[in-house]
């Protein structure tokens, strides 16, 4: 199956994109975070950037939104390209298209207006191994956030965190508290 790679500022997002990605959103995360006319979940930090895989006829079967963002760290501030909604159509999981759209979002995170030191990205146990076959590399680091529930609380703690390269390699990713500066992704 050909697809094609879709990048898009999410200020260039016209309402039938955000109905397409909405309903893919929808099928992959069911329940109240999606709205039909809102493509990105209600109470999450909203992406500035789009990466989608479309099928001949232009529907969105793969996605992931990113935030760029400096992370603040115990060595300075790096520049992180927070990841987030990755989703593949539940029709198509198994296909290889998840590993697809992680090889299109290398190559925006090595140059390019979406380019950052790092991709980072944080989820459930129940999709950590995913992203491990997909070239993220998990880390042990804390990170601290906004709380999705109010926005105002900082939690702190140890959830599945995973990193790839960007214009930096492993190596450079510092140890220590990862202070997210904001909601996640």
């Amino acid at each position: 199956m050909t697809m094609r790679v879709v990048t898009a500022w999410e200020t260039a997002l016209s309402e039938a994109d955000h109905a397409a990605l909405s309903a893919l959103l929808q099928a992959a995360f069911p329940g109240p975070e999606f709205a039909p006319d809102r493509s990105w979940p209600a109470s999450w930090a909203r992406k500035q950037a789009r990466i989608w895989l479309a099928d001949a006829d232009g529907t969105p079967l793969a996605h992931l939104g990113i935030e760029r963002r400096l992370a603040g760290t115990e060595s300075g501030e790096v520049l992180i390209a927070g990841v987030g909604d990755v989703a593949v159509a539940p029709s198509h999981h198994g296909t290889g298209l998840g590993a697809e759209l992680m090889r299109a979002l290398d190559a925006h995170l090595r140059g390019g207006p979406f380019a950052a030191d790092f991709g980072f990205l944080q989820c459930r146990e129940a999709v950590a191994g995913f992203y491990a076959r997909t070239g993220w590399t998990a880390v042990a680091n804390p990170t601290r956030h906004l709380a999705v529930s109010d926005a105002r609380t900082v939690r702190e703690g140890h959830w599945p965190t995973f990193v790839r390269p960007g214009r930096r390699p492993l190596t450079d990713w510092p140890p220590g508290l990862i202070d997210l500066r904001g909601l996640p992704w």
